[in-house]
């Protein structure tokens, strides 16, 4: 063998081993994402027939075989609710198509002053007043509260704030706003994976990523800047000390009449 061709046949393999020549590596399989995939179903449409009354762990296994939804429902937490036959619950199924079937399972579970909770791959039928403990989200202390807000379940990944508020809106029947003081900072993108979180609370996580701020008008979100924010908060503060001031000023007791001035004597 010359040395000419051992020389070739080095250089050859050299070549073929060099990794700026290999075929390029097979990219790794994304794993999925339980949590995502049951939101996804969750957001979907669903369609029920109006039937007969069904018992509430029938109507489960129903929904869990028609939309392939893992589902379990929270005998304790009922039980301490004093509802021990909680899976008995008989529910009227409705009449329903193309609402979202996570619109539709809080509808019906309403029957039983019940909704779900999300978990990572399962829903979790649970009392109201369970739920909104739970989320510390409850409007008041005793056994009965409800809900203050409803409850958020969103997984995002660098998605746009702008779509990301608008899903989670409508989803969740929200009036959101977001002004035009907000300015590029709205074109932003945000990741968030809450699961279960008090809508007001989910809508401050995801602005604050854009440096926005939320403020509550009644049942509505106005999402603005910061300094926009400031100056409407120093604005309702002044407000607020005028209607103090006028407030006192009712409260005041009356002065009584000064008495006549006497006469000069002649």
């Amino acid at each position: 063998m010359s040395v000419r061709y051992l020389f070739a046949l080095v250089a050859g393999f050299a070549f073929l081993t060099n990794p700026a020549f290999a075929d390029d590596p097979v990219p790794a399989k994304k794993k999925p994402d339980p949590t995502a995939e049951l939101l996804e179903k969750l957001a979907g449409p669903a369609t029920l027939q109006k039937g007969d009354a069904i018992p509430l762990r029938e109507f489960a296994l129903y929904i869990q075989a028609k939309y392939a939804v893992s589902i379990v429902i929270n005998v304790k937490a009922f039980k301490a609710n004093a509802e021990a036959d909680a899976e008995e619950f008989r529910l009227r199924v409705p009449d329903r198509k193309g609402l979202p079937l996570g619109v539709v399972l809080r509808q019906v579970l309403d029957q039983a002053d019940a909704t779900f909770l999300v978990r990572r791959a399962h829903i979790e039928i649970v009392p109201i007043a369970f739920a909104a403990q739970e989320t510390k989200n409850a409007t008041d202390e005793t056994p009965n509260a409800q809900l203050k807000e409803p409850l958020v379940s969103v997984v995002f990944k660098e998605k746009a704030f702008n779509e990301a508020v608008a899903e989670l809106a409508e989803e969740n029947d929200l009036t959101v706003i977001v002004a035009p003081q907000s300015g590029d900072a709205r074109m932003g993108f945000v990741t968030a994976r809450m699961l279960n979180m008090p809508a007001d609370k989910a809508l401050e996580l995801l602005a604050v990523q854009c440096d926005l701020r939320v403020i509550r008008k009644g049942n509505a979100y106005l999402i603005t800047s910061r300094d926009h924010a400031n100056e409407m908060f120093g604005e309702r503060l002044e407000k607020e000390k005028q209607e103090i001031e006028v407030e006192k000023l009712r409260e005041a007791p009356a002065k009584p009449p000064e008495p006549p001035k006497p006469e000069p004597k002649p």
